[in-house]
């Protein structure tokens, strides 16, 4: 049994420091005990993960699986494996909060500064009164401490960030834990163990280089869509458009934004209906749109909005959260229609150029241009607006 004094004053030292042969040692430990004693002072039992193909590392049991693997290359110079442990009753509102949050990357070998000194994305850890209560430089390798307290619960959780940086392995860890499932001296030694367990299986050097590459990729995938939207609108007589002011061509309005990107509006005005008084109120909502024709019922290509005065003032709205009018058509229409007494639908679609998951709607206009006939018949039978009669259109 290894006395208590002994134990206290072994506890004090750093596990590096503890392990040197250099340091003497107030007891002799047998290689069994030695082992005892490592596990005691590393804190946490580790299980060992793989990081893909690429490498293996023993993490804490209580961060769980990984999880968001969608984003581990969503930084140009780093691998980011992120494993996490979260409150559950907290986390129900949405927003996402744990008891630890581990990030352990694989930087490239051109890894800048400026990225070690943010966060991996998916390290979103809100910290409320941070410090920094441990910061040591040994050759390649950096360790720091933040204390803060964790905005879980209106007095907040005591907490550390334990972040570990290996230039010459490439190996960046960065961990969250709440002190009452991890304390200050326990995290040290665990974030020390993780270090020592990381294995590169498989240089990812291939992997950075199509991650660096990316950038130009997609900035040319961009300029292919927008050239291809242009020659689309260009082929149906909507060449030169100016953002901000729409134009009509065959019973639609089209509309070009270029800020803060590139954008086009597909626009028809449908008619009114009456308010329920003449000084506005509260708009009659659309049914849920349905276009009956070819052969079965399909939802239609964009939504049905309107333009009404309530609560003392004019708004433009939609049930199904799709963008607003653009500003030119938003300027042009709220000078046409300011009656209060009168509430104006349109029918509106909107296409973001560079971020449509194919070509389809940047090769043509029919998408939505088939479609209009229907749905003017749909309003011109009150079938659009229940419970109303439908005026038309103001010219």
């Amino acid at each position: 049994m290894i006395p208590h004094r002994t134990l206290l004053s072994l506890l004090s030292l750093p596990l590096p420091l503890l392990l040197s042969p250099a340091v003497p040692s107030p007891v002799a430990l047998t290689p069994l005990r030695q082992s005892a004693m490592l596990s005691f002072l590393q804190g946490e039992r580790l299980m060992e993960r793989r990081l893909d193909r690429v490498a293996t590392i023993k993490v804490p049991k209580g961060v769980k699986e990984e999880s968001l693997m969608g984003a581990r290359s969503d930084q140009n110079d780093r691998l980011a494996f992120t494993f996490g442990n979260k409150y559950l009753w907290a986390s129900m509102s949405g927003m996402a909060h744990y008891k630890q949050l581990l990030v352990v990357s694989i930087m490239s070998p051109d890894a800048t500064a400026e990225s070690l000194a943010r966060y991996p994305r998916t390290f979103r850890i809100s910290r409320n009164k941070p410090k920094v209560v441990h910061d040591v430089t040994r050759g390649s390798v950096s360790l720091s401490v933040t204390a803060y307290s964790y905005p879980v619960s209106d007095d907040g959780e005591p907490s550390h960030i334990f972040e570990y940086y290996d230039r010459s392995r490439r190996l960046h860890i960065v961990w969250h834990a709440v002190v009452k499932e991890v304390s200050l001296a326990s995290g040290l030694q665990t974030v020390e163990a993780m270090a020592t367990s990381f294995r590169m299986i498989a240089d990812p050097a291939a992997q950075f280089t199509e991650m660096s590459d990316r950038p130009r990729r997609e900035a040319a995938e961009r300029a292919r869509r927008r050239e291809l939207a242009q020659r689309t609108l260009a082929a149906a007589g909507l060449g030169g458009l100016v953002p901000g002011r729409p134009v009509l061509k065959d019973g639609v309005y089209v509309e070009w934004m270029s800020d803060p990107e590139p954008r086009y509006q597909l626009f028809v005005p449908l008619g009114r209906v009456r308010a329920v008084s003449a000084q506005g109120g509260f708009p009659p909502r659309p049914t849920p749109p349905l276009v009956t024709g070819g052969g079965g019922q399909t939802t239609l290509a964009g939504s049905i909005g309107w333009r009404a005065f309530r609560e003392g003032e004019w708004e433009f709205s939609n049930n199904e959260d799709a963008y607003l009018p653009l500003e030119g058509l938003s300027k042009m229409f709220a000078a046409r229609y300011n009656d209060p007494g009168e509430v104006f639908y349109y029918y509106v679609a909107t296409v973001r150029v560079e971020e449509e998951d194919t070509d389809d709607l940047l090769t043509s206009l029919q998408w939505f241009t088939r479609g209009v006939p229907e749905v003017q018949r749909l309003w011109r039978e009150g079938a659009l607006v229940r419970g109303t009669t439908p005026l038309p259109p103001r010219d």
